[in-house]
């Protein structure tokens, strides 16, 4: 009797196993990552910086340089700064899957335009070349694909000494008739959706808070210039 169930008994192993382990889940890996002697990785934020703070420390010249080039308005550029990448930098860089799968059609022809895309912009693109397309990049979180409208590479969209100038430039180019006439609201919202901010109703932003919180962070940015940026001092 004892043999017939002890192969179905193995079934029940591994999800016993698991159910017991399962309270103890964080001192396991904790021992599994002395074991292989993985960490991660420090956090090179300070402790208590704010994201205004960390986006002066580490923006602060390099986009007071870029809005005095470009005539762009230096506390909203940070303020998106803060809004997108929370002020990091690296700025980090996010996948959007449905971007991808629309870039793809378009290069089928299953589409004939995707915004100010046509096929031929694509050419023979390949998959991976599409992927990085279809991934946001720089400080701005400008998508990879937005690179070829100003006549620049992917890679000078990912690097992140060019990364920030790339990106004034296509906030330009796009929607800086707002920002000439101090439509804050509408350039926030148009940053992040496409479109201005509605006449009725509420925001279409992802974070209902994007727009009242890009204006609340440009007052900030407004009140300390660059001339009085903040320094942040390092954990060493």
């Amino acid at each position: 009797m004892l043999k017939k169930w002890i192969p179905r008994l193995k079934w029940l192993v591994i999800p016993v196993a698991l159910v017991v382990a399962y309270p103890f889940r964080y001192d396991i890996m904790d021992a599994l990552r002395a074991t292989i002697g993985w960490s991660p990785p420090a956090d090179p934020r300070p402790e208590g910086v704010s994201d205004l703070a960390w986006c002066e420390q580490n923006y602060s010249e390099e986009i007071a340089a870029v809005a005095a080039d470009l005539d762009l308005p230096y506390a909203y550029l940070m303020a998106l700064i803060v809004l997108e990448c929370s002020g990091n930098k690296p700025a980090g860089h996010r996948f959007e899957k449905h971007i991808k799968k629309s870039l793809t059609q378009l290069r089928e022809g299953a589409l004939t335009k995707f915004e100010d895309l046509r096929t031929r912009d694509l050419g023979d693109a390949s998959d991976d070349a599409l992927t990085n397309l279809a991934w946001s990049w720089g400080p701005f979180q400008l998508m990879g694909y937005k690179a070829l409208g100003l006549g620049a590479s992917i890679n000078e969209l990912r690097n992140e000494e060019s990364a920030s100038r790339l990106g004034a430039l296509w906030i330009k180019k796009e929607y800086g008739h707002f920002l000439k006439k101090k439509k804050w609201k509408d350039a926030f919202h148009y940053h992040n959706t496409g479109n201005r901010y509605p006449l009725s109703g509420g925001p279409r932003t992802h974070n209902p808070y994007y727009v009242s919180n890009g204006l609340r962070y440009m007052k900030y940015f407004e009140a300390n210039g660059p001339s009085k940026k903040a320094t942040v001092k390092s954990k060493n």
